[in-house]
């Protein structure tokens, strides 16, 4: 039996977390879908298209997972594209606590969701490390996922000449 998965989320941007766990999902599933979806509560840098960018450098290696966009709900993703299952990373507690209530939401909407734990090295990465290392001037080597660094370094670049203009 084929088993297609989703990993949803803002990807602002991708860092090494998220491709620690396309990269286990990519092992352990037939299908891969990273998908970008829109949260509301988040104020992304990066504009969709370049996020999407990244996500297609991180994920070239890989011929099981593709890439995507949805400015709708993850739970109809699911219901509307035949995904069996969910996959989101956690860190530590913080995140274990809101992917948890997260998993209940889309649980009682038909979406069953498998938690991984990352590894500890991996704990003080995310995407708001990674912006506020940007933001600062500061080198992003160890956060971005990999072959993103420069795609993100140039994207950033053309965003702050943007706002200068």
């Amino acid at each position: 039996m084929k088993t297609t998965v989703l990993l949803p989320g803002t990807y602002d941007p991708a860092t090494r977390g998220h491709f620690a766990v396309i990269e286990t999902a990519a092992a352990l599933f037939d299908e891969v879908r990273a998908v970008i979806f829109i949260n509301p509560d988040k104020t992304c840098l990066f504009p969709v298209s370049d996020r999407l960018d990244f996500l297609r450098l991180a994920t070239a290696n890989f011929p099981n997972v593709t890439v995507g966009f949805s400015e709708g709900l993850v739970a109809d993703y699911v219901r509307d594209n035949g995904i069996d299952l969910i996959v989101k990373g956690v860190r530590d507690g913080h995140d274990f606590l809101y992917e948890r209530e997260m998993a209940d939401w889309n649980g009682a909407r038909g979406a069953k969701t498998l938690l991984l734990p990352t590894s500890p090295d991996l704990s003080a990465v995310s995407s708001t490390a990674l912006r506020d290392r940007l933001q600062a001037g500061q080198p992003i080597d160890g956060l971005a996922a990999p072959g993103t660094t420069d795609a993100i370094l140039a994207a950033y670049r053309r965003l702050s000449l943007d706002k200068r203009d």
